[in-house]
């Protein structure tokens, strides 16, 4: 072992011992901003659909999901969730916002 490798693992470990291991793991895996959230939310998606895949085809289609597509539509369902959240942060806004004049509806 060479003396690099040697205090390369006797800092790990000191780090180990100090914060624990998690602390070590998310330290070495995720420096850039943001790529913590990457993580959680791809590892997420993949639970999601091993979970899904346990189902049989005829569960899947009462779901409107096929085994064919199931990662794709994880994908979709997620994306329809969160612009599902946004337009309804967005309509709780308009509803709360008591400074701005009544929004009239014309009605025909």
């Amino acid at each position: 072992m060479s003396m690099t490798a040697s205090t390369s693992l006797k800092a790990a470990r000191t780090s180990y011992h100090q914060h624990g291991l998690i602390s070590l793991w998310g330290r070495l895996r995720y420096r850039e901003p943001g790529a913590y959230d990457d993580w959680l939310y791809e590892r997420d998606m993949t639970i999601i659909t091993a979970a899904l895949m346990r189902l049989s085809e005829r569960q899947l289609n009462r779901l409107g999901l096929s085994r064919k597509t199931l990662a794709i539509d994880v994908e979709d369902l997620a994306l329809r969730a969160e612009r599902e959240a946004e337009i309804s942060r967005e309509v709780l806004e308009l509803v709360s916002d008591n400074t701005s004049e009544p929004h009239a509806i014309a009605a025909e």
